[in-house]
């Protein structure tokens, strides 16, 4: 069970891990494993603690027990409560064969859950359709979301979910974007308490208002897509720095985004105390 936390809270947001099992050609053109030991390492070790992690889909690459299980061994070294959503890339009977004991997943149907006592209510939906890189939250799940959010009366409320509900302008990934967007901001717009929506999916940070609330996507702790705006049938990835997001709430001053390269940067000058080393 979550402890009881006043703010300040701080969420790491990774996304988009795509581990796959090593010596196959995906896992060879990207080394998804090994940046995300390397994304495990860098959030364990920051200065920056946060109380919560939070993977938002495309766990994995293909949906395989056996990159599920590779997956499992990586995140174990999280020194935090760390939460899973389901992407297009993954398969939700596997992920719960793998993962019995996150118990705040769902024995059946969609992989959606809340997960309560802190200063903020999370709420985590499943985009995941079967065979379809696009996502589709569906009415009853429109449905649950609207009544989660009608029941909280004394939080902001941050909702995640894989796939962005909005165009980017990458037409190739706006593609395989959510098909019931505009079902789902009628919901956000209903509720003025909702902070944020925090994404994955489009392997880049992108933000946008939409129904009142601001919504961002979280770029991969393994590969970026190339940033093609207006482009018709051209999609890229490139070796941009591996990156995930911090969510700082304070009370008082709402919810702040950061980014962090998962990479060692040697600190050039600083002052401590008043002193400058």
């Amino acid at each position: 069970m979550p402890k009881e936390k006043a703010d300040p809270m701080l969420i790491a947001q990774l996304s988009d891990c795509h581990v796959s099992v090593p010596g196959e050609e995906f896992s060879n053109l990207y080394h998804t494993a090994d940046r995300l030991t390397a994304a495990v390492r860098h959030v364990n070790e920051s200065v920056n603690v946060p109380d919560l992690v939070f993977l938002t889909g495309d766990l994995v690459n293909s949906g395989l027990v056996a990159e599920y299980e590779l997956l499992r061994e990586i995140i174990a070294e999280f020194k935090f409560p760390t939460y899973l959503l389901a992407g297009n890339h993954d398969d939700r009977d596997n992920l719960r064969q793998v993962f019995p004991d996150h118990d705040y997943l769902p024995r059946h149907g969609h992989l959606r859950y809340v997960v309560d006592g802190w200063p903020l209510k999370l709420i985590c939906l499943d985009t995941n359709l079967p065979g379809k890189p696009q996502g589709l939250l569906g009415p009853e799940q429109l449905k649950w979301l609207d009544a989660e959010l009608a029941a909280e009366t004394r939080r902001r409320v941050i909702v995640f979910l894989h796939h962005p509900p909005f165009a980017t302008g990458l037409v190739s990934m706006d593609g395989m974007g959510l098909v019931d967007a505009k079902a789902f901001a009628e919901v956000i717009g209903r509720h003025a308490h909702i902070e944020r929506v925090l994404c994955g999916h489009l392997h880049r940070s992108i933000q946008r208002l939409m129904a009142g609330t601001l919504v961002q996507t979280c770029p991969s702790t393994s590969h970026q897509v190339q940033l093609l705006l207006g482009e018709k049938n051209e999609l890229a990835t490139v070796k941009e720095p591996p990156e995930y997001l911090l969510h700082y709430w304070h009370d008082t001053d709402g919810l702040v985004t950061h980014s962090d390269y998962i990479r060692d940067y040697t600190v050039a000058w600083n002052v401590k105390d008043g002193v400058q080393d």
